[in-house]
């Protein structure tokens, strides 16, 4: 599997353990020769968890102990951020720059539009956000995004989160926890429903298909999104996030089609959750509450959705029987770490699910 480098120079006025704690830079590297070999910057937690107690465990904070040699280097060398290739043909392809200017004004977003596009025909949209520390190209480049949502046949967008202090982009999910450390008090939520109105003036965007697919603190932006503009948001995927703690009063309006993607060895936002976060398993539990679907899920698997581990790691839960046709789902890989080297199969079937509804 080859992978690419990204170099971010991050100041020295970052706390380590802040990365950790919320970051997509699980996977500082050093390189060595013509390989790269990507290392964890967290060590997962090898004790079983006790699943009655998941959301009242104790947040990660152990790091292994490379860390404290890094840490040391951090004046001395740029830190490298290593997002690796998903296992698609579209992720190793170069991406190309759009054909379209981009929507956001002084926070430009990158729009591109499916073959055949018909401005007579209204079209799904579905917007990228990004982890803490990527951009929306340094993530589209990871999972082959934009090529794979234009072939699904959705508009895709891709905006990145605000710089803060340290010149780390991020996304103000939840102000309680991740991943605003600066206190800007930036309104993400109002920019992303700007972007959305924006693409509904300038295309024949479907605004029963509105979906956002997040990873990591985009994850929590997509769940924070979900709950208070169910009204816009027909469906989320969320890749290694959770809800927001400060929202834990989440009240959507209307039903809201849920994936919840996760692998039981993250190390940076864990599948069994902490003081700051809940687990997938009671993540998801919420959203079968919220949408008023079957208690009883159906079961299948296995999926192979990332190379990095061996055979069919992914087993899935599916929730039916919800108000206005509305899913729920759990996607767990089991064994894959934060960031999973995705197949060519995942982005499809993620989409698919997601189009599976159309809010009412």
């Amino acid at each position: 599997m080859l992978h690419r480098t990204i170099i971010f120079a991050l100041t020295s006025a970052i706390p380590a353990l802040s990365i950790v704690s919320c970051g997509d830079d699980e996977l500082t590297a050093m390189q060595h020769d013509a390989d790269v070999e990507v290392l964890d910057t967290a060590a997962p937690d090898t004790t079983a968890p006790d699943t009655a107690a998941a959301d009242t465990a104790a947040p990660d904070t152990a790091v292994d102990d490379g860390d404290a040699t890094e840490d040391a280097a951090a004046d001395d060398a740029l830190p490298v951020l290593q997002l690796p290739d998903a296992g698609s043909d579209a992720a190793d392809a170069v991406t190309e720059p759009p054909s379209l200017d981009p929507l956001g004004g002084d926070r430009p977003a990158l729009v591109y539009l499916p073959d055949g596009y018909d401005a007579a025909t209204p079209t799904p949209l579905v917007i990228l956000l990004h982890g803490y520390s990527a951009t929306g190209p340094v993530q589209d480049l990871y999972l082959g995004f934009h090529e794979r949502a234009t072939e699904a046949g959705l508009i895709a967008m891709v905006p990145n989160g605000t710089a803060d202090a340290f010149g780390v982009h991020f996304w103000n999910a939840d102000p309680a926890w991740c991943c605003n450390f600066a206190n800007s008090g930036v309104d993400d939520e109002g920019y992303l429903l700007g972007l959305i109105a924006e693409a509904g003036e300038r295309f024949n965007v479907d605004p029963a298909r509105v979906y956002l697919l997040g990873h990591s603190n985009g994850g929590f932006m997509a769940y924070r999104m979900a709950c208070a503009h169910a009204d816009v948001v027909a469906g989320v995927v969320s890749i290694a996030g959770a809800l927001p703690k400060a929202i834990g009063d989440c009240a959507p309006d209307r039903p809201v089609t849920v994936v919840e993607v996760h692998g039981t060895l993250d190390a940076v936002i864990s599948y069994y959750g902490n003081l700051a976060y809940p687990s997938a398993e009671a993540t998801i539990d919420r959203w079968v509450g919220y949408d008023g679907c079957d208690p009883v899920p159906v079961a299948s698997g296995g999926f192979d959705y990332d190379s990095g581990v061996l055979g069919a790691e992914t087993q899935k839960l599916v929730w039916d029987g919800c108000d206005d046709g509305a899913l729920v789902s759990r996607w767990t890989l089991n064994g894959s770490s934060h960031v999973p080297l995705f197949t060519s199969a995942f982005l499809p079937d993620a989409f698919a699910f997601l189009l599976s509804h159309t809010r009412r």
